[in-house]
């Protein structure tokens, strides 16, 4: 709990960095319905996340408040968001659990999430990173838990369930260009264990959904800016070449996902949970073993779709932002996967822990505090944690930094301005320093130019 409440409060220290700037001095000299034509025309049809980016903008135009105040706001909001769709995610897929264990449970998820993460700024702190990729993940493992939730409990999609997957799906395929044929695969998916449990097919349901999907992926995909955009990478649009690269690095970061702590812990907690829960009212049907591998395949091939998507498109691999939607669908589906074989393999684990005296009561007091402090301890000793033990002096010089900065620009008369670099760097907050896209800062404070010097000794 008090690793997901350091990086919420984090979240007051998040400043707008160059792509930031410009779109908000679109948003002032344009307004927003005219730069997103303009975006869509230039840039790419991902236009959900272009209307998040102005979001501080146009706060900040509406209220008077400083960009910078609106944007801290805009993020620290945003964490909160994202901490309470990752717990809404496990008390769907988990109804069994109940309680503090859901509570326990929704928490490990964002914080493992956290802790695993490539690029913890561009996970919560940096809104052109976030937009694109973190609302889209957050609706597909929505979406999914909601496909698996019915297939355990044996019941069809509600209408309610049915318009809000609908919507969220055309949301979420709003948002980049691989979204949608994730979609796609979990309703599939869900189609064909449907069949192979002998239940309900709701055809009707899910055509609904994969059709809402692929009515915002085609606003996406038919954007003029696409080409213009795909033209200026050099490597991009070799198949071959993207396959084999794809899988290269796919592997690399399965093996990077295997072996992070926050990851293992993580898992151990779905295991030790679903174990102690309750067993389900009816027995599973004989074919329910298959949906735990048949699970990790499909998002294993998610991921390995988004990663030749992307080297095709552009060329280089997956960058980091990217990379964090494909680790929250892994890690959703890697828990929902270790959560079936246990409930496939139940008996024996029950006698094999029993003979240890290791195993523990949903409703005893050493299960949570174990599982706590195995979590706390592997958030600790991962990249994430570590980077915080690292970094942790620096956040607030670094956030001095930037109000003083943000201050003398707002306030200062001159064209032509003079700016230091940040002497304080944190990464946790840190994409890019003034110097890249400065003629967007320039030009959204009314400057001509900026002089960018060295950053003051101490």
């Amino acid at each position: 709990m008090l690793f997901v409440l350091f990086f919420i409060a984090l979240g007051a220290f998040a400043d707008p960095q160059h792509d930031d700037f410009c779109f908000s001095y679109r948003y002032v000299e344009e307004g927003l319905y005219v730069s997103l034509m303009r975006l869509y025309g230039e840039l790419g049809g991902r236009v959900l996340p272009y209307v998040l980016i102005e979001v501080p903008a146009i706060i900040a135009q509406a209220t008077g408040a400083s960009l910078l105040f609106a944007y801290s706001m805009t993020m620290m909001t945003g964490v909160i968001l994202f901490v309470i769709g990752c717990m809404i995610a496990i008390w769907r897929a988990w109804p069994r659990l109940r309680g503090l264990p859901s509570l326990f449970l929704g928490i490990a998820f964002a914080a493992a999430i956290i802790g695993a993460s490539p690029s913890v700024s561009e996970l919560l702190y940096w809104l052109p990173g976030v937009a694109c990729y973190v609302p889209p993940a957050i609706i597909c493992v929505l979406i999914l838990g909601e496909c698996v939730r019915a297939l355990d409990n044996e019941t069809d999609f509600s209408a309610t369930a049915t318009i809000w997957m609908a919507v969220g799906a055309f949301i979420a395929g709003l948002c980049n260009e691989f979204t949608t044929p994730w979609i796609v695969a979990i309703l599939i998916g869900s189609a064909f264990a449907r069949r192979m449990l002998e239940r309900r097919m709701q055809i009707g349901c899910h055509l609904l959904i994969a059709v809402a999907a692929l009515a915002g992926w085609t606003i996406v995909v038919t954007a003029s800016g696409n080409g213009s955009r795909m033209s200026q990478m050099t490597n991009a649009g070799l198949f071959g070449h993207s396959l084999l690269e794809a899988f290269r690095f796919g592997l690399a970061q399965l093996g990077r996902f295997l072996r992070d702590p926050g990851v293992i812990a993580w898992l151990v907690a779905v295991g030790a949970l679903t174990l102690a829960a309750p067993l389900p009212d009816r027995p599973d049907h004989p074919r329910a073993r298959l949906l735990a591998p048949g699970l990790m395949i499909l998002c294993l091939g998610c991921c390995y779709f988004e990663y030749f998507v992307h080297y095709y498109s552009t060329g280089i691999r997956l960058v980091e932002r990217a990379q964090n939607q494909a680790l929250i669908l892994l890690l959703f589906g890697s828990g929902l996967s270790v959560s079936l074989l246990v409930r496939t393999y139940r008996q024996e684990l029950e006698q094999l822990l029993s003979k240890r005296g290791m195993l523990l009561p949903l409703n005893s007091t050493a299960l949570p505090l174990t599982l706590a402090v195995v979590m706390a301890a592997s958030l600790l000793l991962g990249k994430t944690g570590r980077l915080v033990y690292a970094e942790a002096s620096s956040l607030y010089p670094y956030w001095r930094e930037t109000v003083a900065r943000h201050k003398r620009l707002s306030t200062t008369p001159d064209s032509v301005v003079i700016v230091a670099q940040h002497r304080w760097k944190p990464t946790l907050l840190l994409i890019a320093d003034v110097m890249v896209n400065k003629g967007c800062v320039a030009r959204y404070f009314g400057k001509t130019d900026f002089i960018v010097v060295e950053a003051p000794s101490e």
